[in-house]
């Protein structure tokens, strides 16, 4: 069995199930809109034209399939997460107030972790929708799933890595 992280364990407070890791999912997208929005807002420097609006774009993104998830989980009878509480109780990214001057790499570096994240829970979500047999949850979460990790090609390209380069084995 792999060793779990504390958040990981606190999260995992009952028997996971499709649903419960879109939920968390949902969490997760409500964190990371907030932190594209603060980057967007907050980037500088040279990249400032390019960084500004690739931002916007992944945030725009992000709301297209927060909305989405949120909709299915209704449509199946089940209450997506949606106040700010808990989207920071149940997202395993997290934000914070932007005091200090960011790189745009320390800013995309940041961003490849957070969509590295949040694909492992799309894939936990992937595994448990084929075993339950919901077919439409499946396809909507491999297809987000896809979506992440261009996104992840794309900004580590942006840093000069390969796709995959620092990934833990």
């Amino acid at each position: 069995m792999e060793q779990q992280t504390h958040t990981e364990h606190e999260h995992h407070h009952h028997h996971a199930t499709a649903a419960f890791m879109v939920n968390h999912l949902i969490a997760n997208q409500g964190v990371l809109n907030v932190k594209l929005h603060q980057f967007h807002w907050y980037i500088q420097g040279r990249d400032f034209f390019r960084l500004h609006e690739k931002f916007e774009e992944l945030y725009n993104a992000v709301n297209q399939y927060y909305d989405q998830f949120a909709e299915r989980m209704l449509a199946i009878g089940e209450k997506p997460y949606s106040t700010l509480a808990e989207y920071l109780e149940h997202a395993f990214i997290s934000e914070k107030p932007y005091e200090k001057k960011m790189s745009s790499n320390e800013m995309v570096e940041a961003l490849v972790g957070d969509y590295r994240t949040i694909r492992d829970v799309t894939i936990k979500a992937i595994e448990l929708a084929v075993k339950e047999d919901d077919f439409v949850t499946e396809d909507m979460l491999k297809e987000y799933k896809a979506n992440l990790d261009q996104t992840i090609w794309m900004l580590q390209a942006y840093l000069g890595n390969d796709a995959l380069e620092g990934e833990e084995e």
